[in-house]
């Protein structure tokens, strides 16, 4: 049977989805600067990853 969650354990939407962004962003920003992608490479592949994604899911 499922447990209960604790609420003091428990972090809501809006903190997940800000702790992914600093994460990206974090590791974009070290990429770049080591000059191993640039962000405009990146942002070609998220293009790419995106329309992938569309064909599989139509």
């Amino acid at each position: 049977m499922a447990e209960k969650l604790d609420q003091k354990q428990t972090v809501d939407f809006k903190e997940l989805l800000m702790s992914e962004v600093i994460q990206s962003e974090a590791l974009i920003n070290l990429l770049d600067r080591k000059g191993l992608i640039s962000k405009q490479e990146l942002l070609e592949e998220m293009k790419q990853v995106q329309l992938s994604m569309q064909k599989r899911s139509t």
